[in-house]
């Protein structure tokens, strides 16, 4: 990496003197490095005390100190130039080190209500959280919540031959093998796929309907009581249709409910946001009045996760994220699952921004269901969220 110092070198004094950064108490001294790069560069001999040694974590304090290349009483100032790059793409990841003047990676705390605004605003949004007018209560409470389960977790430590830790304290857990499957899983598993009729997926979406009546939830736009004929079969055709992307054409067949003309205006009358979203609170009511389903759960855990797909056409949500979509553009599915197995809402966002920052959208615009008081996310997000919600890492 130090080898490649020149890919860097010619931003590195504008990326000082262009970006105005600034810094909360934890990135201070990384912004302090930063700053002082410019005047280290191009000098033949730097020396100790003319850096923050304080930074030199891992390996960088071998590159930085020890190098064999380097004179007595001199560093590696190029190493540690990438020292402190990689220190303040880490903070600027926390916020710890932002950019006053971008939305992206500006201060957060710049964005909080502060004197009057916030104490007009302080009680409702006590009451939406559901959170105390003190803090001092609720925080030694969720901090007796945590010593215990630190306590709990570490007593448990000793026993536990997959975990080791190395001489530098580090905690290591050991791959895990697969158990074998016994016999009776896998006569079960034949039994369960014996059992399950091979129908199609319209058919399915009919039987579900009669169960449920979740087709009376797709009314006209004109706001008529009267419905068509066999609208409930124009509608699993037309549901086949988009959520397959398959087109009309697919789904055509010779009776009236099938034709073309009719799957046009049905699809133009009954389908859309509204109507799906009171048709998922149907089934996300039926789905919590199932006896399995109140054996999994009582509905108050929930997971919240993004799917990121490709978007080959022009949108509104397509953004580039070269992580995922290479050169192309992209959008984000963020959906939330309880642990009933109902999806309680989803929202489609952008494919840039971390999906983690819409999770209190998504729980708080769900089409049905309890809110949850217990969200599940993955290890990229970030959010600090208000209680009683609690977010937890897996």
């Amino acid at each position: 990496m130090v080898t490649r110092f020149g890919t860097v070198r010619p931003f590195l004094k504008l990326l000082v003197t262009v970006v105005d950064f600034g810094a909360a108490p934890e990135g201070v001294a990384v912004l302090k490095a930063l700053e002082s790069l410019p005047d280290l560069m191009g000098r033949k001999k730097v020396g100790p005390a003319e850096i923050d040694t304080g930074l030199l974590t891992g390996s960088w304090r071998r590159l930085v100190l020890s190098a064999p290349h380097l004179e007595p009483g001199t560093v590696d100032w190029k190493a540690y130039a990438f020292c402190v790059l990689e220190h303040l793409h880490r903070m600027m990841r926390s916020k710890q080190v932002f950019a006053k003047n971008s939305s992206k990676w500006g201060d957060l705390r710049a964005k909080l209500l502060d004197g009057d605004a916030w104490e007009q605003a302080k009680p409702t949004v006590l009451a939406s959280l559901n959170l105390p007018a003190e803090a001092g209560e609720h925080l030694a409470a969720r901090a007796a919540l945590l010593d215990g389960t630190y306590r709990e977790a570490a007593a448990r430590v000793p026993a536990n031959s997959q975990i080791v830790f190395d001489d530098d304290g580090r905690l290591h857990f050991a791959a895990l093998e697969p158990e074998p499957e016994p016999a009776s899983l896998r006569q079960l598993r034949e039994a369960v796929e014996a059992m399950l009729p091979r129908v199609d997926l319209p058919e399915a979406l009919l039987e579900v309907f009669s169960w449920t009546g979740a087709d009376q939830a797709f009314t006209s736009v004109t706001g008529g009581e009267a419905r068509l004929k066999d609208l409930h079969v124009t509608i699993a055709a037309l549901l086949v249709a988009h959520s397959c992307n398959v087109g009309y054409t697919p789904v055509i067949g010779a009776a009236d409910a099938l034709k073309y003309w009719r799957l046009s205006h049905v699809d133009q009358t009954y389908l859309r946001l509204s109507t799906y979203r009171a048709a998922n609170a149907t089934l996300i009511d039926y789905q919590a009045a199932i006896p399995l389903a109140q054996a999994w759960g009582g509905g108050m855990v929930a997971s919240v996760d993004g799917m990121r797909f490709v978007v080959p056409v022009p949108s509104v949500y397509a953004r580039p994220n070269p992580k995922y979509f290479g050169r192309r553009g992209g959008a984000t599915w963020l959906n939330m699952i309880n642990d009933q197995a109902a999806g309680l809402g989803g929202k489609v966002v952008a494919g840039t921004p971390r999906d983690s920052l819409y999770v209190l959208d998504v729980l708080y615009d769900r089409d049905g269901g309890k809110r949850p008081e217990m969200i599940v996310t993955d290890t990229a997000s970030y959010l600090r969220p208000p209680a009683p919600v609690a977010l937890l890492r897996r």
